[in-house]
């Protein structure tokens, strides 16, 4: 039994050429600047070429990329691309190995590699080969060269040689990302442009094919949001923000990240960050608050209009030099029970206090909503001729009187006279 035992440990052993030591040589990708010399979609190859290296007395390493889903086999780390740049020079233009390069990655920016960076998609070296069960790497001739040339950045270099200048953004599209569910991990980096601080509120997912509203996410926090699967395999993103003008992207999921895209979209991990600098207002907008909402023929807010309101009240602290219109309006003009608060320190959020009514037209219903709405203002801290209060009752509705989103004439709305 004992023999056995031996034999079956045997087997293994030789079945699994990759001890544990091979094993813990590969680590995650890191922050940091690296020369690569060999880049695998395949652990096995990854491992063989770099045991090989070391047989030959060339100390390297691996890392494994998320973003990429590859092995780099690489031989030293840099301090800075600028550091790194002259090196691999010398090994492009002074040995058989033309297509040694530079990987720079950061958290914060993402990955960036010369122009012969790999891609997912299968090489024609792979292709050749993947009948035969191995892989070359797709960047680089396995006879590398010596330490020596390495450490060396003092070596002449011909006239005519091919120079890296400069570090080129590694290039994929957003759908590199589709998981097996067919969605895509994203976080919506909403902030304000000025003091970058975080902005909470609500990002609108439209499918532009269809015109249609495919769902609404939470901003600063990471969603799934389903694959498209319309024409354009593309998404528009809008962020409808209140106290912030609007701000929409484009997303075309299977074009590379680059130009107009590169410049609001960025790789965390398997996360897409769309970031949404988000603007003030300027003297001349108007802005409707949606989320602001009043008791049934009251001038009393409900509380889910706190976020708003504080929302209007924050903005007005940041811009001391605003100073604003609120104007309140009804769906239709007929006039009826007013309901007020009759409180000397009124709940502005709640119906469980003190009130009276009283018979008025729904122009004055309207002017009681925005006096409330001015008086919570003034109540923490902002100056009353800052603010200007009108109500216009029905005379500006959004919808007619009886289409299905008449409700929405109901509303504030705050212009900005100065800012």
């Amino acid at each position: 039994m004992k023999k056995q035992f031996l034999l079956v440990v045997l087997m293994v052993t030789l079945l699994n050429p990759f001890s544990n030591a091979q094993e813990n040589k590969i680590q995650p990708l890191e922050k940091g600047i690296y020369m690569v010399v060999g880049s695998f979609q395949n652990k096995g190859n990854a491992l063989n070429f770099s045991s090989k290296l070391s047989r030959e007395g060339r100390n390297t390493s691996i890392m494994f990329s998320n973003l990429t889903n590859f092995y780099y086999v690489y031989i030293k780390k840099y301090g800075s691309v600028d550091e790194a740049i002259p090196q691999v020079n010398i090994i492009r233009t002074t040995t058989p190995f033309e297509d040694a390069w530079v990987l720079a990655y950061s958290p914060d920016s993402g990955m960036t590699a010369t122009s012969s960076i790999p891609t997912n998609g299968v090489t024609e070296n792979q292709s050749e080969n993947s009948e035969k069960g191995s892989e070359k790497p797709s960047v680089v001739d396995p006879s590398i060269v010596s330490p020596a040339i390495i450490s060396s950045d003092k070596q002449e270099m011909p006239n005519n040689s091919l120079k890296i200048n400069k570090v080129e953004i590694e290039k994929y599209a957003p759908e590199r990302f589709l998981t097996d569910k067919g969605q895509y991990k994203m976080l919506f980096n909403a902030y304000n442009s000025v003091t970058e601080a975080k902005v909470n509120g609500n990002i609108d997912v439209i499918d532009p094919d269809r015109l249609k509203l495919v769902r609404t996410v939470l901003a600063n926090e990471v969603t799934l949001v389903n694959e498209p699967h319309n024409q354009s395999n593309s998404l528009e993103f809008i962020a409808e923000i209140f106290g912030y003008k609007k701000a929409q992207h484009n997303l075309p999921l299977g074009e590379e990240i680059e130009g107009e895209t590169k410049a609001f979209l960025n790789v965390q991990g398997d996360t897409l960050v769309m970031d949404f600098p988000l603007v003030r207002y300027e003297k001349g907008d108007v802005a409707i608050m949606y989320n602001v909402f009043f008791y049934k023929d009251a001038a009393i807010m409900k509380p889910e209009s706190q976020f708003e309101i504080n929302s209007l009240l924050e903005m007005l602290k940041e811009r001391p030099d605003y100073k604003i219109r609120i104007s309140g309006h009804t769906n239709g003009n007929a006039s009826g029970k007013i309901i007020e608060i009759d409180n000397d320190v009124p709940e502005y959020f709640s119906l469980s206090q003190a009130t009276k009514e009283k018979n008025g037209s729904a122009k004055k219903l309207s002017l009681k909503r925005a006096e409330i709405i001015k008086k919570y203002l003034t109540n923490n801290g902002i100056a009353e001729n800052r603010m200007e209060v009108i109500g216009y009752g029905g005379k500006k509705p959004l919808y007619e009187k009886y289409d299905r989103l008449a409700y929405k004439n109901v509303r504030v709305e705050v212009e900005i006279l100065q800012d």
